[in-house]
C-alpha cells in the first residue's frame, strides 16, 4: 500500500475532502510527505506564504488545472479533489536535479539558484503597473496591481474588465516576443503578467466573430509564456501554462497554432521527465499537421520541421540514438522545402545537430557541427546564445576548458541576462572552477563571481 493511501484514510483527509476543503488537504498531503512549507513550495512553485494561504483556505483552490498540478506534485488521488482521472501519466516531479554539468538533459535542464531566476518571473522590474522605456503603449490596466505571473496563472487576481483592443494588444504581444528573441529576460518580466491577464480578458469578453482572433492572441501569449518559464526552470507554472495554451488553441482551431502548442507542450514534458509521452505529442502533431493541411506551404512544411527537429532532441535526451538521427533527418528535409528567412531552413537543422549530438554525449561531434555554423547566420540573439551555449557545453565535455571559458565569456557578451539567469551558465561555471584547480583560467574567478555561481 502507498504512501498516499495510508494519509489519505486519515480521518482528517477524509474529512477535508468530503467537505471540499482542498487546502486542509493539501496540507495533511505535505505533512505526510514531510516536506515544510517552503520545500513544498519550491516544489510546487509558489512562496511559503502563498502556499499557507492556500492550506489555510484564506486563497481558495478552484481551478481545475491548479488542482490537477497540485495533485500530480504532491501524489494526491484526483477523486479528492473532485476530479476524474486524465488521460496519461500524471506530472511527478522529484527532488531537485542535480547541480552539476553532465553529458545529458539534466546539463541543460538542472537548477542552480531559483532564487535569482525567480526575480525576472517574480517581477525584477517592479510591479506591472509601472512601464520601462520603450515599452509599448499600456494595456486596459487590471483593477489592482499584478505583480507576477504566479497571480495570473493561479487565478488570484480580478480579471480586467472593459473592452480590449486587439490592436494594441498585439502590439504588445509582438514586443514580448522581441524581448523574447533578445535575451531581455528582465524587461520580458514585467510585461508578461500584464499581457497574459489582458490576452485572457479579451478572450473572455470577446464576441463570437471576434472569439478565433481572441484566442489566437491568447494562445501565442502562453507559447511565450510557456517558453520563458522553461528557460528559467519553473517547470510546475510552465505545466499551468501549458493547459491553457491547450484549452485556447482549441478555440482558434488553427493547424499552426495546434502544432507550435503540441512542440512548446513537449519541451515541458521532456523537461517534467515524461518523455514518451513528449515524444508522442510530438509526432502525432506532425502527422496531424501532414493531413490537415497536405503541407502545401512554406510555413506548414517549416512547423512539421520545427516538430521533427524536436522530437530528434527529444529522442537524443532519452538517448535513442538511431530515432533522433532519423527524425533529424526528416527534419533537415523539411528545413530544404521551406526556405530561409522566418521560417525553418538549413542553418535551424544545423544548431539542432549540435544540440543533438551534446545530448547524447558526443562532444567531439557536437564541437564539429559547432564549428561548421557560423553564429551571426542565426536570426535572434536568443538562437545565438542557444548556439554558443551548446558549444560551450560540448567543449567542457571534451575537456577543453579554457575553449570553453572563453565560449562562455562570449555567450555573456552576446546574451548578458541568458548568462545571468540560465541555469547552464551557472553550472559550467562551478564545472570549471572545480577544474581550474591551478587557477590556469584567468578571470574565471570574478566571472563566476560576478554571475552569481559559487562552489
Amino acid at each position: 500500500m502507498g504512501v498516499e493511501r495510508r494519509w489519505s484514510e486519515l480521518p482528517e483527509a477524509r474529512q477535508a475532502a468530503a467537505v471540499g476543503d482542498f487546502g486542509a488537504l493539501l496540507r495533511v498531503a505535505r505533512t505526510a510527505a514531510r516536506l515544510t512549507l517552503s520545500e513544498a513550495g519550491q516544489r510546487c512553485g509558489y512562496s511559503a506564504a502563498t502556499l499557507s494561504r492556500i492550506e489555510r483556505g484564506r486563497q481558495r483552490l478552484s481551478d481545475v488545472t491548479v488542482l490537477r498540478r497540485l495533485a500530480a506534485l504532491f501524489d494526491i488521488p484526483p477523486e479528492l479533489f473532485g476530479l476524474a482521472d486524465i488521460d496519461g501519466p500524471a506530472f511527478h516531479q522529484t527532488g531537485p536535479p542535480i547541480d552539476r554539468v553532465r553529458g545529458d538533459a539534466t546539463r541543460r535542464e538542472g537548477g542552480v539558484d531559483p532564487v535569482r531566476r525567480r526575480e525576472v518571473i517574480g517581477g525584477l522590474a517592479g510591479l506591472v503597473g509601472s512601464t520601462l522605456a520603450g515599452s509599448p503603449p499600456a494595456l486596459s490596466a487590471p483593477p489592482r496591481v499584478v505583480t507576477s505571473l504566479e497571480d495570473v496563472l493561479l487565478g488570484s487576481y480580478e480579471v480586467p474588465t472593459g473592452p480590449v483592443d486587439p490592436t494594441r494588444l498585439r502590439t504588445a504581444l509582438a514586443g514580448a516576443w522581441s524581448d523574447f528573441r533578445a535575451c531581455r529576460y528582465a524587461r520580458l518580466s514585467a510585461r508578461l503578467p500584464r499581457l497574459v491577464a489582458t490576452a485572457t480578458a479579451g478572450h473572455a469578453t470577446a464576441a463570437d466573430h471576434e472569439r478565433a482572433t481572441a484566442a489566437t492572441a491568447l494562445t501565442e501569449t502562453y507559447h511565450l509564456t510557456i517558453q520563458v518559464l522553461t528557460k528559467l526552470h519553473d517547470d510546475a507554472m510552465a505545466w499551468s501554462a501549458m493547459d491553457r495554451a491547450t484549452q485556447a488553441a482549441r478555440d482558434a482551431d488553427d493547424p499552426l497554432l495546434s502544432a507550435e502548442t503540441a512542440r512548446v507542450s513537449a519541451i515541458v514534458l521532456r523537461r517534467t521527465r515524461h518523455g514518451q509521452r513528449a515524444q508522442q505529442t510530438l509526432l502525432r502533431a506532425a502527422q496531424a499537421l501532414d493531413e490537415s493541411t497536405g503541407l502545401r506551404s512554406a510555413g506548414q512544411v517549416a512547423a512539421y520541421g520545427r516538430l521533427l527537429a524536436t522530437a530528434a532532441y527529444t529522442a537524443a535526451v532519452e538517448d535513442r540514438r538511431d530515432t533522433a538521427s532519423e527524425l533529424l533527418e526528416e527534419a533537415a528535409e523539411a528545413g530544404r522545402r521551406s526556405g530561409t528567412g522566418d521560417g525553418f531552413a538549413g542553418v535551424d537543422v544545423a544548431l539542432y545537430r549540435v544540440s543533438v549530438a551534446r545530448a547524447l554525449g558526443d562532444f567531439g561531434a557536437a564541437v564539429q557541427h559547432a564549428r561548421a555554423l557560423r553564429p551571426d547566420q542565426l536570426g535572434s540573439v536568443e538562437r545565438r546564445a542557444r548556439y554558443w551555449e551548446d558549444y560551450a557545453l560540448a567543449l567542457h565535455g571534451r575537456g577543453a576548458y579554457a575553449e570553453s571559458f572563453r565560449a562562455l565569456q562570449t555567450a555573456e557578451q552576446v546574451a548578458p541576462q541568458e548568462v545571468r539567469y540560465r541555469p547552464w551558465a551557472q553550472q559550467l561555471s562551478m564545472a570549471l572552477l572545480e577544474a581550474d584547480r591551478r587557477h590556469a583560467l584567468p578571470g574565471l574567478r570574478s566571472f563566476s563571481a560576478r554571475i552569481g555561481a559559487h562552489r
